[in-house]
């Protein structure tokens, strides 16, 4: 379960985080100088972002639940970049205080950080690894924050022992996603399959390897591309069982070998939409659900009527914030992040690889025009990876 003390209590500082976070004069800490990745405005993310640096509060004049944060890692996901653009539920928050006289909102929604200071009545410890409350409370992409404790979880340590910052950073959205989708939506027998299109996606790659948990095989459809094979290998290395390009769900040799699978496909899972999703239904067996948690082609879901009628085929949709806006501080919850994180720690589970863009936390800050560079390499994803933030000390 999630700690909480509910004591109020005096400022307290581990002597790791104070040597971070702040410099000792002879009467008073001083003020933190924090860096974050901003924008003014909806827009092309690489566009309107930019790099401010500004002044936090002294550590020692928090007030009431006021905890301050020096963030370890945070991913760039998709859905930060639909929010940037605003065209995303979740609306960034407009604040003032962090650009002279203008509203502006950091980017940014998953990732962790470290507790380094706590106002009096904060129920958190300095030194607490703590992820946020909800998206959209506040933005990730920075080096520091501050903001009420009702607006973090705290993860034991004993949860995040022997992993890293990234996997801790990466657990609330990707694999938590796979994770419900598996539990949620129908029973899953041993050898019982599971189809899905965007395998090789942060989600994708989670329901391969705790499919595999479940003893639950996976047909994983993929686009085209100059690396299929490599692709095609790394997925199977992750424990997938079928791998196939989704061109060829329409090929006869294909569809025969998939209508020949020794088990039901209990549940298919689509994050594409258009084409690639049609012809994935038509694997479903009767009484199969298709759940759809995106829509990168940005095309509708459509669905033959007659596997509604004959094969009794059922579909909705997933979306993981309205899941946690109806889980808030649950055993459900803390039992899923407990799983996960136990199996990143023995190994069993791997995170989808991110390429690390190192943003120091502490003085000397970057120059703004390399933050900004950073930042723009990041929200581009130029390498062809997802990108994250590692906050350096």
């Amino acid at each position: 379960m999630f700690r909480r003390v509910s004591a109020t209590r005096l400022l307290e500082i581990t002597p790791r985080a104070f040597a971070n976070a702040v410099t000792v004069h002879s009467r008073h800490m001083s003020k933190l100088r924090a860096q974050s990745a901003v924008y003014t405005e909806t827009g092309e993310p690489s566009k309107v972002l930019k790099v401010v640096e500004h002044e936090l509060a002294s550590p020692d004049t928090l007030l009431g639940t006021q905890t301050m944060v020096r963030m370890l890692a945070a991913p760039v996901n998709p859905s930060d970049l639909n929010q940037i653009e605003g065209v995303y539920p979740v609306k960034g928050q407009f604040t003032e205080g962090l650009i002279s006289g203008i509203r502006a909102a950091v980017g940014g929604n998953e990732g962790v950080g470290e507790v380094i200071a706590v106002g009096p009545q904060s129920m958190l410890h300095p030194g607490d690894w703590v992820v946020p409350h909800r998206a959209g409370a506040f933005g990730t992409w920075t080096t520091h924050v501050v903001v009420p404790d009702t607006e973090l979880i705290a993860i034991p340590a004993e949860w995040h022992r022997g992993t890293s910052a990234l996997d801790v950073a990466s657990v609330k959205v990707n694999p938590s996603t796979a994770y419900r989708m598996l539990r949620d939506f129908g029973v899953l027998g041993t050898g019982d399959y599971v189809v899905q299109n965007g395998a090789n996606s942060g989600v994708g790659r989670a329901v391969i390897q705790l499919a595999r948990q479940m003893s639950v095989r996976t047909v994983n459809v993929v686009r085209d591309r100059e690396n299929y094979d490599q692709l095609a290998d790394e997925l199977l290395r992750l424990g997938g069982d079928i791998v196939v390009k989704d061109k060829e769900l329409n090929d006869p040799v294909v569809k025969d070998r998939l209508r020949q699978l020794d088990g039901p496909v209990r549940l298919g899972f689509n994050c594409v939409g258009g084409r690639s999703t049609l012809a994935m239904t038509k694997i479903l067996s009767p009484g199969a659900t298709l759940v759809s948690y995106g829509g990168m082609s940005r095309q509708p879901v459509t669905m033959p009527t007659s596997l509604l009628l004959f094969k009794d085929i059922r579909a909705c949709g997933f979306w993981m914030n309205r899941w946690y806006a109806d889980h808030m501080d649950t055993p459900e919850r803390a039992e899923m992040w407990q799983d996960i994180l136990g199996l990143s720690a023995d190994g069993t589970f791997v995170a989808q690889p991110m390429t690390e863009v190192e943003w120091p936390a502490s003085s000397p800050m970057l120059p703004a025009e390399v933050a900004e560079a950073r930042v723009r390499e990041a929200v581009g994803w130029f390498s062809g990876n997802k990108h994250a933030f590692v906050f350096s000390s």
